[in-house]
């Protein structure tokens, strides 16, 4: 567990160059199946993004006017969503806390790169050039009386 927290920054920070290599690599090879399934990732950090920054906002909806928080800067939410994701101790968080549900999200998404190149290198190519079955032609005997 050492070892797993003193590598947390620099794995949670290669995961977007793994990410952008992955999209290119996959683009230039023209699968696209694993190029949506990255896209998908792509959209779940994007939706994570914009819920933090709905929280921000909310946040600063119902703080006490005069505050700091009262009027919060656009970005503040993801950067806070990120700066989650880099601490080494979000790992150690309470099960359901947003930080332990962001160490979680580091740790599924690299799962979700590595299905995605499993399932590039068994399907051999592109997504839609597997070979199809050709009809059997006069497969049966006309019944003649």
């Amino acid at each position: 567990m050492l070892y797993l927290i003193s590598a947390w920054p620099v794995l949670a920070l290669t995961l977007p160059a793994l990410w952008l290599l992955s999209a290119v690599f996959f683009l230039v090879k023209g699968n696209r199946r694993a190029l949506g399934m990255l896209m998908a990732l792509a959209a779940c950090f994007l939706i994570g993004a914009l819920l933090m920054e709905f929280f921000v906002f909310m946040g600063a909806r119902m703080a006490p006017p005069g505050r700091a928080q009262s009027v919060p800067e656009l970005g503040t939410g993801t950067r806070q969503l990120l700066q989650t994701m880099a601490n080494p101790r979000s790992i150690a968080a309470p099960p359901l806390s947003l930080a332990a549900v962001a160490a979680y999200s580091v740790l599924l998404s690299y799962g979700w790169i590595l299905v995605a190149w499993v399932l590039h290198l068994r399907g051999g190519g592109s997504g839609g050039s597997a070979k199809k079955k050709k009809p059997a032609k006069g497969g049966r005997k006309s019944a003649r009386a």
